[in-house]
């Protein structure tokens, strides 16, 4: 039985409260008046995702002028939630699909606000890993005979004994994550030299067995992983968090629920295909049922993918730090496959629809609309680009290990077909570029500002989009 929870009114007030704390001039005629600070001011946002309509829906609260350009046909971004063609009422998230209790601070501070319920998202408990091909549980994953088998050295078999599977890297790394004590500062004495290695450099160096670099090692830089690490620790959740949950209807309902308050200042099918700006404003190209206008402003926040941003010509031409941002920013997208079944046929084979599996056509797996009424089920999973949902359908019944089987639908969704959303959320930095991305990444352009999951110092994906949002906002009000 999945539970509608609801948490600690006292808590989600302290959240919030938490939150809230948390080139060549252009001519002199394109360009808005300077503003005083704390003046009302108006402001173009580029992108209608989470973190463009939380971004202007703060503004428009500090009584500032708005207008969000988004170039597709919805607003909303990778906060998707489909019902069609879905049977009985079900529905399912194909983009964002989670949020963590505690850690999401700014998160849970708008559920409060609109009111929306929270979910009890259980995706990552009994979670099934196939290894070698074969099925393991977690209880599995906990026998020393079994860590054994899968050639862990002593050290690593007495810590999977007794913790999460997940949690392994801590083993390594926990050394180096205690000595950073603001979230917001990575670069600790004795941690700077952590940018130079990846992961896998840092876990062999260390003592990891083989077997650990392969679940747990990766190319990417060592310091930023220890970082993130870091930040989870400082925010009182676990490394990997269990404690997930969906906004009951689909967590489209948030994104929603900012697109309601702004009302017509959201304008959809305007794609932005040019940016100018100077010391006193901004000047934006976009365009409308298939011409081509401008807007001016006193200030600009880029809440689009910096694969777009690096695409659309800038006068003058962004800083050369900037630049490296925008060029060099790793995304990774997904196809997100969605089945739906005639009955919950997992329950009554006693299988655990939380899966890890190997296959790129069906790398991850879980069950959502628990609550609704209908014997029917919905299994949601992600797998690689391209992937069709005849192909996902096929490693399913591959690799499950059950009797009752009856899916009656299966359907993709490809954010790689997107032309507008095509990357999904931030990847790892290489070794030794951490030092250039941040805190690059969040530092606005004179009056272009800069907002999105890229543009955080965590990638939590709403979460990150939230914050780096409401720090848009700030800044811009401030100024």
């Amino acid at each position: 039985m999945w539970i509608v929870t609801s948490v600690n009114r006292r808590d989600m007030l302290k959240l919030g409260a938490a939150a809230l704390t948390a080139g060549r001039a252009l001519q002199s005629q394109v360009l808005a008046p300077a503003q005083a600070a704390g003046a009302k001011k108006m402001v173009i946002v580029a992108g209608a995702g989470i973190a463009g309509l939380s971004c202007a829906y703060e503004l428009t609260k500090r009584g500032h002028d708005v207008v969000v350009l988004e170039a597709g046909g919805r607003a909303g971004g990778h906060v998707r939630t489909i019902h069609d063609p879905l049977a009985d009422g079900l529905y399912a998230d194909v983009g964002a699909e989670h949020f963590y209790y505690p850690g999401y601070n700014t998160y849970w501070r708008y559920l409060h606000e609109f009111e929306l319920t929270a979910v009890a998202y259980p995706r990552r408990d009994h979670l099934v890993r196939f290894i070698g091909g074969k099925l393991y549980t977690e209880d599995d994953l906990h026998s020393r005979i079994v860590l054994a088998q899968l050639a862990f050295n002593q050290r690593e078999i007495d810590f999977l004994a007794e913790r999460p599977w997940w949690e392994l890297s801590l083993l390594y790394m926990q050394r180096y994550v205690d000595k950073i004590e603001n979230e917001y500062e990575p670069f600790q004495p004795g941690l700077k030299d952590l940018d130079q290695m990846s992961v896998s450099d840092l876990l062999k160096r260390d003592g990891a067995s083989a077997a650990a670099l392969g679940f747990f090692g990766g190319t990417g830089s060592a310091l930023q992983t220890v970082w993130s690490a870091a930040i989870k620790k400082l925010r009182g959740t676990d490394l990997v968090s269990k404690k997930l949950f969906r906004i009951q209807g689909g967590n489209q309902r948030m994104t929603d629920a900012f697109a309601s308050r702004l009302g017509q200042r959201v304008q959809l099918g305007c794609p932005v295909t040019g940016i100018e700006h100077g010391a006193s404003g901004v000047r934006v190209r976009y365009r409308e049922f298939g011409e081509d206008k401008k807007m001016d402003a006193d200030h600009l926040v880029s809440c689009i993918s910096l694969v777009m941003l690096r695409q659309m010509p800038v006068t003058p031409s962004w800083s050369e730090a900037k630049q490296f941002v925008i060029r060099e920013m790793p995304y990774y997208t997904r196809t997100r496959v969605v089945f739906q079944s005639r009955t919950r046929f997992w329950k009554t084979d006693g299988v655990s629809p939380n899966w890890e599996p190997p296959n790129p056509r069906l790398m991850e797996l879980w069950s959502m609309a628990e609550e609704v009424t209908t014997p029917r089920g919905i299994l949601v999973g992600g797998a690689e680009p391209g992937t069709s949902a005849e192909a996902a359908l096929g490693a399913f019944h591959k690799l499950y290990p059950g009797k009752s089987a009856d899916i009656e639908h299966a359907l993709v969704h490809s954010w790689a077909n997107d032309p507008w959303a095509s990357a999904c959320e931030r990847t790892t930095y290489v070794p030794g570029q951490l030092t250039k991305f941040w805190p690059e990444v969040q530092v606005p352009t004179g009056r272009v500002h800069f907002a999105g999951a890229y543009a955080a110092h965590m990638t939590w994906g709403q979460e990150a989009a939230l914050e780096s949002a409401n720090r848009a906002a700030d800044e811009i009000d401030k100024a």
